[in-house]
């Protein structure tokens, strides 16, 4: 993809939000020519994204200019650290969303994996499984995808390694990201409804109790289908029982719905 001269006014306002983060004029040109290799390329890998800058492209090591920004080693006077671009993405994501105006919230939440399957020198590698289902170097990563009509905004990005020394789970991970996108939509106090939906693998009680707990809603794709659980009957009684059972006691207009989420699901 060719960078079009149109775009440069949208990146220019795009990338203001990130001016406060900045503290030089070079390593502000140099951000800037990486979102538009970036964009250009539609790759992380530092020499096709050098080769789209007007300041790399002409040199045989462009890419290292990208590297030394993405690891902090020309930034000493600016805060483009991953804790800090994530949060200024989240309240650019938060601020599109308002604009559409609606009272629901949608939050999609993707745990991937970002395989590496010929790195060996790259810190915190740890084993994640490629296609085919094979053990490859890699990491993983953890998203959370805000949407309304016609809107939609990145609200968290984590990439993280069990080789990392601080490392404590997976599932500590996911409950950061479930409170951390909360407290972002609660100080914008702009949504009446809050649903997250979310894929196998976070049909986890302690994650629904936290969404729960946090006066929000979820939908999810069941993976332990023989797991036990409480539900309430027609007659207003609760019950213990599997999912089938479940289904049976609910009233027709949810059954549906339900039943179409499982049907999604088993797919």
């Amino acid at each position: 993809m060719a960078w079009e001269a149109s775009w440069e006014s949208p990146l220019a306002a795009y990338l203001s939000d990130f001016a406060g983060l900045i503290g030089d004029r070079r390593t502000g040109f140099t951000f800037q020519e990486t979102i538009k290799g970036i964009i250009a390329t539609g790759s992380l890998i530092c020499q096709r994204i050098a080769a789209h800058s007007q300041v790399s492209a002409g040199t045989s090591k462009g890419g290292q200019r990208i590297i030394r920004l993405a690891k902090g080693e020309s930034t000493k006077r600016s805060q483009l650290d991953a804790a800090s671009l994530t949060e200024r993405l989240r309240s650019h994501g938060l601020a599109e969303l308002a604009e559409a105006e609606s009272e629901d919230l949608w939050l999609m939440v993707d745990g991937s994996d970002l395989r590496k399957p010929h790195a060996q020198m790259m810190p915190d590698l740890m084993q994640v499984k490629d296609l085919d289902g094979q053990l490859v170097p890699g990491y993983r990563t953890l998203n959370v995808l805000g949407v309304t009509p016609k809107r939609r905004g990145i609200l968290y990005h984590r990439l993280f390694s069990s080789a990392e020394a601080d490392f404590a789970s997976e599932p500590a991970e996911v409950q950061k990201a479930l409170q951390t996108v909360h407290q972002a939509i609660q100080a914008q106090q702009h949504w009446c409804s809050v649903t997250w939906v979310m894929d196998r693998g976070f049909d986890d009680v302690a994650h629904w109790r936290t969404i729960w707990e946090q006066q929000e809603h979820l939908v999810c794709r069941v993976k332990h289908t023989e797991r036990l659980l409480e539900y309430q009957a027609q007659n207003g009684n609760w019950r213990a029982g599997d999912i089938a059972a479940a289904l049976a006691e609910l009233r027709p207009y949810a059954k549906v719905q339900t039943e179409m989420v499982l049907s999604i699901a088993a797919r």
